[in-house]
């Protein structure tokens, strides 16, 4: 959670963009209406480190939870970072009654270790909501050994209609192949599979190969 990974970053500007976010929502944009795609959408972040992709999602209207390991230091970063983005949203001249505002003001951060019950996180909701419009793991496939216990919490905490979004890069910690091998434990697991195009961003350090800020992002659906 100490620095902002490409994938991370790729993501956030596909969901700031309505446009791009329809489209890889699968959704028709709409030209006559104003209203972001994400608004009133419920959005969880696992793995959330820095969590700019939950940030960029409340900017945007939606009902978010973000999540990450039950370590105090990340947890209270998220916290604060939520405060902030909601501080500066009432900065802007918004309606007191804008919805981005209300689900803002609701936005709420959680400890979550994968595979475990989600309860908790979909009561963080605060509503009758039960599961989740959309998830964003963002560099987070990069250990095959926790491949089942991420994808078991996307299975649990999915809608029916959900998407599942795991935008990544491939590090050379272990074999390209297997860091793909995701998407074929997804299939097994029913979830639909989709690879969007990929794209090549700049590493955020000089000592960096290119090919580690080459995100690559796949899509999960029911």
């Amino acid at each position: 959670g100490d620095q902002v990974w490409a994938s991370s970053r790729h993501i956030s500007q596909c969901l700031a963009d309505a446009s791009v976010c329809c489209e890889i929502l699968g959704e028709e944009a709409s030209s006559s209406s104003s209203t972001h795609p994400l608004l009133g959408k419920t959005f969880l972040e696992l793995g959330a480190g820095a969590g700019v992709p939950s940030w960029t999602a409340l900017n945007c209207g939606a009902r978010v939870v973000c999540t990450d390991q039950a370590v105090t230091d990340r947890v209270r970063s998220m916290a604060e970072s939520v405060q902030l983005n909601y501080e500066e949203m009432m900065k802007n001249e918004f309606a007191e009654d804008d919805k981005r505002l209300i689900y803002a003001a609701k936005a709420r951060v959680c400890p979550y270790d994968w595979g475990t019950s989600i309860d908790e996180i979909t009561e963080a909701l605060g509503d009758d909501a039960e599961r989740f419009d959309i998830i964003v793991a963002a560099d987070c496939v990069f250990k095959p050994w926790l491949h089942d216990v991420l994808l078991s919490s996307i299975d649990m905490a999915l809608s029916p209609t959900g998407i599942a979004f795991l935008p990544f890069g491939l590090h050379g910690n272990t074999k390209d192949e297997d860091v793909w091998s995701i998407a074929g434990k997804a299939k097994e697991r029913g979830l639909k599979v989709t690879k969007l195009e990929p794209k090549q961003l700049t590493p955020q350090k000089t000592c960096m190969d290119a090919k580690q800020a080459l995100v690559h992002t796949i899509r999960l659906s029911r």
